[in-house]
């Protein structure tokens, strides 16, 4: 039996998911390809089936919704479950179409009749009603709890304060993750989504640290409030309102992303102190700053991390002698005057004039773009645009923005002598 057959009898008799229908056609036939190359390719196989269609036009007719003046709705469906499945109220929701974080159950009734599948496992078929209606808004305490008991609150207990062992600084860039980012390899060059972006993110700072241990360090800015989250509400839209292919709620992709946040700076602080910051960019303004705030809650109590608070646009830093800024920065032919780069070489003496006094050597780190250019160099200041981890999306592959070097990138100063190295990590 071939695997498009194979699909069919697990997906159409079976009445597997989606999930478990692409995992076992991906054990038996395409055991060493990717599995979310092979989830795609039995996905869009199937849905294209005439078994499939039929499928969908019977669904279709045994379905209804309602909506009523009170914002509850009415919504009749048919719907099967498996042995394994636990009828909560939250697969209820889910199973008529509706977001447990947003909707709660009035109530629902069930009529429901039993069938064999293949393998002996028994198939429930219900002919479900369910009356829902909206959660009151606010924050979802469900999710709050869950992401909490998840993680390792111990370092909220004084630790002892970190001694400078160096005279260097390190600044780790890990600039425009876009976490959240749905690619699929059939129409951009690469998969991407928030696991792999997390999976990234985390092998990327692990490779970084090992490279920094051998280093004299003195202290680490860490960089990565600039398009972190790839959309910034539940809409799944750029601050902006941009529509983004995005693959993750967007409680769970704050929830995800903050989790990330805390471990990396935990990852770095074990090398030195470190520093982080907020700078707003267009796809996530609001979304960083929140995340910013938890961090400053989290580690309120860590002498060996600052979490600097500022929404201002720009950030400065000066070391020794060398005094770098960090903005997001925007198109040098965009109709946008927002910090194109050849406005902040001007603008550094202009917004910290006593820190500029007290300088030799000048940089300003500016993103966006996902690419590294050494954009100029105006009356002594370097305008770097920093490099990117990310994948191309299909907006950048459409407009044939390909061939930037995915990587993150660590610079390093000496306290006296300015840059001496520049740590490419590629992925």
């Amino acid at each position: 039996m071939g695997w498009r057959e194979k699909a069919k009898e697990l997906k159409f008799i079976e009445g597997l998911s989606w999930t478990e229908t692409s995992r076992q056609i991906r054990e038996q036939y395409f055991e060493s390809e990717d599995p979310n190359s092979v989830h795609e390719k039995v996905r869009g196989y199937l849905r294209g089936t005439p078994e499939y269609k039929d499928l969908k036009k019977e669904d279709f007719k045994q379905s209804s919704i309602e909506y009523k003046k009170d914002g509850s709705v009415i919504s009749e469906k048919f719907i099967t479950v498996r042995d394994a499945d636990d009828i909560t109220p939250e697969f209820i929701l889910e199973a008529h179409g509706l977001n447990p974080a947003l909707w709660e159950v009035v109530g629902y009734k069930n009529n429901m009749w039993n069938t064999q599948v293949k393998g002996g496992s028994k198939q429930i078929s219900y002919q479900s009603k369910l009356t829902a209606k909206p959660k009151v808004a606010g924050l979802d305490l469900g999710e709050i709890d869950k992401h909490f008991a998840k993680l390792d609150r111990q370092h909220f207990t004084p630790v002892a304060i970190k001694q400078s062992k160096g005279n260097m600084l390190a600044e780790v860039n890990i600039s425009d993750l876009h976490l959240g980012k749905l690619c699929w390899h059939g129409n951009t060059p690469e998969n991407y989504d928030y696991k792999i972006a997390r999976q990234l993110y985390y092998r990327l700072l692990a490779e970084i640290a090992e490279e920094l241990k051998s280093k004299p360090i003195d202290y680490i800015v860490f960089v990565w409030a600039d398009d972190f989250f790839n959309s910034d509400n539940e809409s799944q839209t750029t601050t902006g309102g941009t529509p983004q292919d995005t693959d993750i709620r967007h409680q769970k992709l704050y929830n995800v992303g903050v989790e990330m946040l805390v471990r990396g700076i935990e990852t770095l602080s074990q090398i030195a102190k470190v520093e982080t910051f907020y700078t707003p960019s267009n796809h996530d303004q609001d979304t960083g700053h929140y995340a910013l705030k938890y961090l400053e809650a989290w580690f309120r109590k860590d002498p060996n991390v600052t979490v600097e608070q500022s929404v201002y646009p720009r950030k400065y830093k000066l070391y020794g002698n060398t005094l770098i800024g960090f903005c997001h920065g925007a198109k040098e032919n965009s109709n946008s005057n927002k910090e194109k780069a050849s406005r902040l070489a001007s603008l550094m003496p202009l917004e910290v004039p006593e820190l500029w006094g007290r300088s030799l050597f000048r940089e300003m780190h500016t993103k966006h773009l996902h690419s590294e250019q050494m954009i100029c160099e105006i009356n002594g200041v370097i305008v770097r645009r920093i490099s990117s981890p990310t994948a191309l999306d299909t907006w950048h592959t459409e407009n044939a923005y390909v061939g930037a070097v995915r990587k993150a990138q660590t610079f390093l100063y000496d306290k006296d002598r300015g840059l001496m190295q520049v740590i490419n990590t590629p992925v």
